[in-house]
């Protein structure tokens, strides 16, 4: 009778530990997502743009097929300039080119290379990028492209042009760095 009580405690405390290791992976797998905002007015559903097709092979994606995106995670209103040509403002959370086939087509852009530049309010420059002709490829392990970031203390801001940068958690920011 005690061996098996015994039996039964061990058993519960691995039932127990088990549980808790599980718990703590998933908490440690899971990123929060950015809140879900519907698509800035000023880019029109009709002048979407998408990567060419995964069946495709692989190569160099044409320039005018190429498109761009920009998160804007912060709590700043950003605008988004190509070649010192406003292209879009992004009111805090929005997203353009966050779901399939909605980023800024290469038919809105000036021609490339694109200078790109997500600014603030008061037109300081948060990140920047250049894009060029053949930046944007398809591999045979996926897609290829240009992308940069900045972390702010008010949220991250995320533009590219190819496939959108994975990575870790949004750093801490530097004090007033969201200054408008």
């Amino acid at each position: 009778m005690r061996n098996q009580q015994g039996m039964r405690t061990v058993c519960l405390t691995m039932k127990t530990f088990a549980i808790a290791l599980l718990c703590a992976l998933l908490a440690g797998c899971a990123t929060p997502q950015p809140p879900q905002t519907p698509r800035t007015p000023s880019v029109a559903p009709s002048a979407v743009s998408a990567l060419p097709s995964s069946s495709e092979l692989p190569g160099t994606v044409p320039a005018g097929a190429m498109s761009l995106s920009i998160q804007n995670g912060t709590t700043l209103k950003v605008t988004l300039l190509v070649n010192s040509v406003l292209v879009a403002t992004l009111a805090p959370g929005a997203c353009i080119g966050c779901q399939l086939d909605d980023g800024v087509p290469a038919s809105r852009l000036s021609p490339l290379p694109w200078q790109v530049e997500a600014r603030s309010p008061s037109g300081r420059i948060l990140v920047s990028m250049t894009v060029r002709q053949g930046d944007v490829i398809k591999t045979a392990d996926g897609w290829q492209g240009d992308a940069n970031r900045v972390d702010l203390s008010c949220g991250r801001l995320d533009i590219w042009s190819g496939p959108p940068l994975a990575g870790p958690a949004p750093g801490p920011g530097s004090p007033d760095d969201c200054a408008p």
